[in-house]
């Protein structure tokens, strides 16, 4: 049986073997079934029934990319007159913002990118611009820790609707003793927006993480436009690392670990009709060798960005991805 087009199809022999054999559309999906009365049950011809009925009303056509809105998110005060202690004051500007990645068969912003045949290459690199204005804003100098997200759950009492792989590389509930001061981890987009709203700030967006990482002067890696390994965590210990422990690292406004360590969710969710993704920023300690079909992984220039596919919580939260917050400031007209 063909179980998506809901239709049983012929099968015949060749050199002794069974042979079945069907039509698959172009960038569909194919899934064939065989077995007895017995074994495919009662409510078998139902199933047929229904994918059938799916099949016809399936439209295979391009999708059209739309901004998700993020989930509601007040502040406990507004837009602050102070620098919060930890951030630094950056804006208002207005910069050509150039973003780099790899090209994906899923495409980047636009899903079709690729499949359109636009002259693009699975794996090469691309790039697009536009012009980003930028309010006044605050951004944390660093990522969050694990101990300031313990902190967090501790007084806001926080548990997500599902906490399949939340906080893995906690014990007991607690993060272990030595790593208190590395980025949090095992933390997904809501699990971040969770925190940030609790501190009374949210998530940067992709162009304010950027210009935090590169500065004004649109620096390739934040401390300078040649990768220099001693300045970033690139793996070298297998795990992650403080978030201060590379100074030398630090961006022009003086952010730490913007380049290795973790990957950073940005405030970036959009959706495609069928499928929702999010910008993830600066690279990580971990970088998968053999396949140019693994995630992209390492330390990372600060205009790179990563598409990464939401699918559900178990599988959004990983050993590489954190997050760091920003918060809005009063104009300085207002000060």
């Amino acid at each position: 049986f063909d179980l998506i087009l809901g239709t049983e199809i012929a099968s015949g022999a060749h050199g002794g073997e069974a042979v079945i054999g069907g039509r698959l559309r172009a960038r569909g999906i194919g899934c064939f079934l065989a077995g007895s009365d017995a074994s495919l049950g009662k409510d078998f011809e139902t199933l047929l029934t229904s994918q059938a009925a799916s099949d016809a009303r399936a439209r295979w056509r391009p999708s059209i990319v739309e901004v998700v809105a993020a989930k509601p998110i007040t502040p406990k005060t507004p837009a602050s007159r102070e620098v919060p202690p930890d951030m630094v004051a950056i804006g208002p500007v207005r910069f050509e913002m150039t973003v780099e990645y790899r090209v994906r068969e899923t495409g980047f912003y636009d899903p079709n990118e690729f499949t359109e045949g636009r002259g693009y290459r699975l794996h090469t690199p691309a790039q697009v611009s536009h012009t980003a204005d930028l309010g006044r804003y605050a951004i944390n100098l660093t990522p969050v820790t694990n101990a300031q997200y313990a902190e967090f759950l501790r007084r806001s009492g926080y548990k997500p609707a599902r906490t399949e792989n939340f906080l893995k590389h906690w014990t007991n509930g607690a993060p272990p003793a030595g790593i208190e001061d590395h980025p949090v981890v095992y933390v997904d987009l809501d699990d971040a927006r969770a925190y940030a709203a609790w501190a009374g700030k949210r998530l940067p967006s992709e162009g304010e993480w950027q210009f935090a990482a590169q500065g004004p002067d649109g620096l390739r890696y934040p401390w300078g436009n040649e990768m220099t390994p001693s300045l970033c965590n690139g793996g070298e210990t297998g795990g992650t690392t403080p978030v201060k422990a590379f100074p030398g690292g630090r961006s022009p406004f003086g952010c730490y670990d913007m380049c290795g360590n973790v990957w950073e969710w940005t405030e970036s969710e959009h959706g495609s009709g069928h499928s929702r993704f999010a910008m993830i920023r600066g690279g990580s300690y971990f970088k998968a060798a053999g396949s140019d079909w693994y995630m992209d992984g390492g330390p990372q220039p600060c205009r790179f960005a990563a598409k990464m596919l939401l699918m559900w919580p178990g599988l959004d939260r990983c050993a590489t991805v954190g997050f760091r917050c920003a918060v809005d400031l009063a104009p300085p007209a207002a000060l």
